[in-house]
């Protein structure tokens, strides 16, 4: 799946569907994610 950065304020955000919400079992109202990087790979992780 491709996505684009929007321009958030002076920051730089990421849409994610609600589809892609539910795929990762996340809930934006309650749950709280880990982000990883490592060279040039982003990881997400529900907390």
């Amino acid at each position: 799946m491709k996505r684009q950065f929007i321009p958030v304020g002076n920051s730089w955000g990421m849409i994610f569907t609600k589809t892609m919400l539910e795929m990762l079992d996340i809930n934006p109202e309650k749950d709280k994610v880990e982000i990883e990087y490592d060279k040039k790979t982003l990881t997400i992780k529900k907390i």
